[in-house]
């Protein structure tokens, strides 16, 4: 018992030590947010061992930064059915948060001085994501849509992303 225990603990520890080691690529190599061959990086817990220790059965596949968030410093809103994402000034509020997937999600503020757009930024490069569940939107003061389909869904102000006005949803 005590070895076949070992063996999982190691296979754990190996686990962590390649998904740190690719974070530490990824920087050193230049990897952006918007950067196509950096979007399979991503952390996770692995699985419980299988019998005669075998290995788990992968992560959540959820990136590890996108739009300056993370999931583990999101504003924890899984438990709620409708989640409020307010804009004003240059800054959205919550910028970051977890939902649970089915959740509602209601962007508020002028649309027309801050338009709404699913993607990615990248210091200065913005890279819109034609297949964002979020529409874009230039006009209006409220949009409500269902995210359904579990991983991140950034997003930015195509006007003010440069200042910092973006955030992350990240679907649970």
């Amino acid at each position: 018992m005590l070895k076949s225990t070992l063996v999982v603990l190691r296979l754990t520890e190996m686990s962590v030590l390649a998904a740190a080691l690719l974070l530490v690529l990824a920087t050193l190599s230049g990897c952006g947010d918007s950067d196509p061959k950096c979007a399979t990086i991503s952390c996770g817990t692995g699985g419980s061992a299988g019998s005669g220790g075998a290995g788990g059965s992968g992560g959540s596949g959820m990136p590890i930064m996108v739009n300056g968030c993370d999931s583990s410093m999101a504003i924890d809103k899984t438990n709620d059915a409708t989640t409020m994402i307010s804009f004003a000034g240059i800054e959205y509020t919550p910028r970051c948060v977890r939902i649970h997937a089915g959740s509602m999600v209601v962007f508020s503020g002028t649309f027309a001085s801050h338009p709404l757009v699913g993607g990615t930024v990248n210091g200065s490069t913005v890279t819109p994501d034609a297949s964002s569940p979020l529409p874009a939107t230039s006009s209006g003061s409220e949009l409500t849509i269902t995210l359904s389909k579990a991983g991140a869904v950034p997003y930015y102000c195509s006007l003010h992303a440069s200042s910092g006005m973006m955030g992350a949803i990240f679907v649970e």
